[in-house]
């Protein structure tokens, strides 16, 4: 008489994936069946995946699967819900950052460019069937790690413990075919994209004679500052403005490093947006520019829609004193303080297309 078979119960510890994958098992058939958050394994971008980079860069890069797998990676969980407010479902991506990416790119603009650095450029990814996202370059490259966005190649869903098998609130089932954007900053899936497989950088068209000629280590002040909409400009409004302050921003500079701990006070950049240009919102983008020409870029979608376009000022005070320039930009949740607009003067309101 043959012995019974005795049965080994075990959590998913490490010993007993490998004892389960020595058995000619599949690790996502095991995680299907748990009902649990995907577990955080080692994936390999498949082969067929690319990426084109091109547009204002100093040369076009071509990312294949193989060079695509020398990047680091994240593995990201989002909750998405659609523009129109119904949801999409719980997963688990394992991606490539944008930042990872961008970092190794060199952008390029003509000789006759108003201004000779990235920060006022647009970012565009673009999907395989024309559909198009947009980012500005600064909420890439110098914001911080939380939430990035990112292009993932794997996806998993997230299932209750109970009844795993029955649960249809995912919208989607199965695995990724291409490169999937995923912006977990944002509130909802309006910028996400399937398929991607091109990467520009652009600048959008900006009324250049109504704004400051670009003064490398010009030392100036605001007089004041101009709200400028389809060509037009005009003195802006503080008045109903709500104020904001803040007393422990980290000062990092991309180029110089550390620049201190601060208190700072100003005007709300939402409210103060909302009362100067008619109709904004997360589909423009906002060009700031100082008395010597310095220019930032920021999209809607990171100033209206971000947990970190709360915080932005335009800070009139810092550490107790009048701000340097009088008036200043300030995205002070973002990590380096490279898209600090001294002497502010104008803020362009721009159409994202």
């Amino acid at each position: 008489m043959k012995k019974p078979k005795k049965i080994i119960l075990c959590t998913l510890s490490l010993s007993c994936l490998i004892a389960i994958t020595a058995c000619g098992k599949k690790l996502s058939d095991i995680m299907t069946v748990t009902g649990a958050t995907p577990l955080a394994l080692r994936e390999s971008v498949p082969s067929g995946r690319s990426i084109v980079i091109t547009g204002m860069v100093k040369k076009e890069y071509n990312l294949s699967s193989y060079a695509l797998n020398k990047f680091a990676t994240v593995r990201v969980r989002t909750r998405e819900v659609s523009p129109s407010g119904e949801f999409e479902g719980a997963y688990v991506y394992t991606g490539i950052p944008l930042y990872n990416i961008l970092e190794g790119v060199t952008p390029e603009k003509p000789k006759t460019a108003p201004f000779d650095r990235p920060l006022d450029m647009v970012v565009v990814l673009h999907s395989a069937s024309g559909k198009t996202a947009r980012f500005s370059y600064g909420e890439l490259i110098f914001t911080d790690d939380r939430h990035p966005c990112t292009l993932a190649f794997h996806r998993r869903q997230v299932l209750p413990s109970k009844d795993p098998d029955k649960y249809t609130k995912n919208r989607h089932k199965g695995d990724l075919e291409g490169l999937r954007l995923i912006c977990p900053r944002d509130p909802d899936t309006a910028r996400y994209l399937d398929d991607v497989t091109k990467m520009t950088l652009e600048v959008l068209k900006t009324p250049d004679d109504l704004l400051p000629v670009m003064k490398k280590g010009a030392k100036c002040s605001s007089d004041g500052i101009s709200a400028v909409q389809n060509g037009t400009a005009k003195p802006v409004v503080f008045e109903g403005v709500e104020r904001s302050k803040t007393s422990d921003w980290v000062r990092i500079g991309h180029g110089q490093g550390y620049k201190g701990i601060s208190s700072a006070g100003g005007y709300d950049l939402r409210s103060f947006l909302k009362k100067n240009f008619k109709n904004c919102g997360p589909d423009n983008f906002f060009l700031f520019v100082a008395c010597d020409g310095y220019r930032v870029l920021f999209s809607g979608r990171e100033i209206f829609g971000s947990a970190d376009g709360a915080s932005y000022m335009i800070v009139d005070s810092l550490n107790g004193k009048d701000a340097r320039g009088k008036y200043m930009l300030a995205p002070v949740a973002d990590y380096f303080v490279d898209r600090d607009v001294w002497g502010l003067t104008h803020i362009v309101m721009l159409d994202g297309k």
